[in-house]
């Protein structure tokens, strides 16, 4: 049997993996499980292994991780050159019923028109492993520190998403570190241990700046310098900040609702809110001018004209 998984979340595909491995296979085992990296293997040697009977067993499971090629576009590999994709496509017109083998990649889709995903749809199944939604979150999170024994506050699962930010991968990670840390995980753990993203903390720098709370911002940068960020790249996403309250008051001054604004400009409906109550602190024409500074900071940075960390602070404190 042939399959693909594919998917943004690579937790999701394995855990599929998992289980059909497990359907398939009475015991798993180096004899009869075969692992390989798609980007470092020849498609040739893998379809060797899949042509080759399972000693000791009624069958096997062949694995290709990273198999780029399903992707539409996708990186081309350092094999590039010697790979025969001819001979995959002549193996799953005529596939070895002993092996399965599992092509999997994480991306969000693939490439429907690829000869290689066509032939697997007429002989074999394709996973698509959905993100898990932002609804569903909570109850992911409530879920998991059940099977980890693990009691968890409302508050704290609140912040425990936006944290990971979608990432199943790195929430498992977190998750596992907190229940290691406490049987009973509160705000103040979240807070305490995990990190917060760097788009929130440049939110937090533009709205403590807004609110005239220059050293809660400067605050935070000396914070974000431990942990080795580049000023640079908080002047992008503060611009990124800045970019969008002035999009927000603009679109607002011309009679819009803040759901009909936050629908225009894809974002939440409560960084609308947010943008539309600064207009208390900070005018659409102030704005422009700060985005003008910061385009003109940056450029004297890169060009080596002044030294990022202090030009970054120096803006900071005389906003």
């Amino acid at each position: 049997m042939i399959y693909i998984l594919f998917g943004n979340q690579s937790l999701m595909i394995n855990n599929r993996l998992s289980k059909l491995v497990k359907e398939r296979l009475e015991t798993v085992d180096a004899f009869n499980y075969v692992r390989f990296d798609g980007r470092e293997t020849l498609i040739q040697d893998i379809v060797y292994e899949c042509s080759l009977i399972p000693l000791g067993y009624e069958r096997k499971a062949v694995v290709v991780d990273n198999a780029y090629f399903l992707i539409k576009g996708g990186e081309k590999e350092k094999v590039e050159k010697e790979q025969d994709f001819k001979c995959l496509v002549a193996y799953l017109k005529e596939p070895n019923e002993q092996s399965d083998l599992f092509l999997c990649v994480t991306n969000q889709t693939i490439d429907d028109k690829s000869e290689i995903v066509k032939l697997v749809k007429q002989n074999g199944t394709i996973y698509e492993l959905a993100d898990i939604s932002k609804e569903n979150w909570p109850e992911y999170v409530r879920r998991y520190f059940d099977k980890l024994e693990t009691k968890i506050d409302i508050d704290a699962v609140t912040e425990l998403i936006v944290r990971v930010q979608g990432d199943a991968n790195t929430f498992v990670s977190e998750a596992n570190k907190l229940s290691l840390y406490t049987n009973h995980v509160r705000l103040e753990d979240v807070l305490l241990f995990i990190e917060r993203p760097l788009e929130e903390n440049a939110f937090a720098i533009s709205n403590a700046l807004i609110k005239g709370k220059n050293d809660v911002a400067l605050s935070i940068f000396r914070d974000l310098l431990v942990q080795n960020e580049e000023p640079v790249r908080l002047i992008s996403l503060l611009s990124n900040q800045f970019r969008l309250m002035s999009e927000v008051l603009y679109l607002y001054s011309l009679g819009l609702s803040n759901s009909t604004i936050a629908s225009q400009l894809g974002v939440n409906e409560y960084r609308v809110k947010l943008a539309v109550d600064a207009r208390r602190n900070i005018s659409y024409e102030k704005l422009l001018i700060y985005l003008d500074k910061l385009y003109k900071l940056d450029y004297n940075i890169k060009s080596g004209q002044i030294d990022r960390f202090y030009a970054f602070e120096m803006f900071l404190a005389d906003f």
